[in-house]
């Protein structure tokens, strides 16, 4: 999307001579002029920045997953993200970082918030709760994303702000050819491989939200602080069914497994609606576009999609 906006991007991965990691990115359209792959790793301060600002940078997007990092989650992930905040300082060009957080770091609670609570960007995840029930994932996104905010504390007049992105459980097409977790799990519907459908609910947004977020608060001044992306908590059962909808001649289980129905998770986006002008699709609209990607990469075949599923999905500029 940013090169769609005429934007020069740099961007980073640890070994820009692997095709395999790095063909799906040189595809895509403005990339001979206006896409640069450097070499990079998180693990380590470098003078990336420094090195490459001919021009201004107007901001850093980045995230710091311990999945892809190897390692303990806790310290890796707060190390990657550390690093790429000190490295911004060694250059006086970069005017805002933005880090890709997650809800892992909003609605860790396991059960101990009243009924009917509202998640908004003033909440954090339990730490001590997601430690005793061991959900390294969201203890790694919480601590990086607390250790980022501590940085930015700790400075007594930065070059640069913070902005945090907390996205839910990202669902649409994909750029690369390999399966993600979100996707992996409506692949796994249309082929069958689910023969009980949960009683859970997730949170869940469309990756084309995400991205419009980042380039909103990369390209808007006035945003600022955290921003929550959920466009919506359905529940495992309405996700099949919208999955069913989509494709119709798909084996999406029906049978639901046994226990008790579930407590509904309720979380406000309307600051990113507010400050960043989003609108989310809807569910059916999120999992049409997921189910097309995945039949464009090849993982399923033949699907008949239902193409009367309208796309609700419109993004309106807040800065004229």
């Amino acid at each position: 999307m940013l090169l769609e906006r005429g934007y020069r991007v740099h961007t980073t991965v640890r070994d820009p001579t692997n095709a395999k990691k790095v063909a799906h990115l040189k595809a895509l359209e403005g990339v001979s002029d206006r896409l640069t792959i450097f070499q990079a790793e998180l693990l380590e301060v470098h003078d990336l920045f420094e090195r490459h600002n001919d021009t201004t940078v107007g901001g850093i997007v980045f995230s710091s997953d311990s999945r892809l990092l190897g390692g303990s989650p806790h310290s890796v992930t707060v190390r990657g993200t550390l690093n790429v905040l000190t490295s911004a300082l060694l250059t006086s060009s970069v005017r805002r970082v933005v880090l890709t957080s997650s809800t892992a770091a909003v609605g860790g609670h396991c059960g101990t918030k009243p009924p009917g609570h509202v998640f908004t960007e003033a909440d954090w995840s339990n730490l001590e709760l997601m430690e005793t029930n061991r959900m390294w994932y969201s203890v790694s996104k919480t601590l990086a994303e607390r250790a980022a905010w501590e940085f930015m504390d700790s400075l007594a007049d930065s070059p640069f702000d913070l902005v945090t992105i907390c996205p839910a459980w990202v669902h649409g097409p994909m750029l690369q050819p390999a399966l993600n977790e979100s996707c992996e799990r409506i692949y796994d519907y249309l082929v069958g491989n689910v023969k009980e459908i949960e009683r859970t609910e997730r949170t869940v947004v469309v990756v084309r939200d995400v991205a419009l977020a980042h380039i909103a608060t990369f390209e808007n001044p006035q945003a600022s602080g955290r921003y929550l992306l959920v466009a919506s908590s359905p529940t495992e059962e309405e996700i099949a069914a919208a999955v069913r909808a989509v494709c119709p001649d798909a084996p999406v289980a029906t049978k639901l497994a046994r226990g008790n129905g579930i407590a509904r998770r309720h979380c406000s986006s309307m600051k990113a609606v507010k400050d960043l002008g989003l609108h989310f699709v809807s569910l059916q609209e999120m999992i049409r576009e997921t189910c097309e990607g995945l039949a464009r990469h090849g993982f399923v075949q033949e699907l008949i999609l239902n193409f009367e599923v309208q796309c609700v999905f419109r993004f309106v500029g807040v800065w004229g």
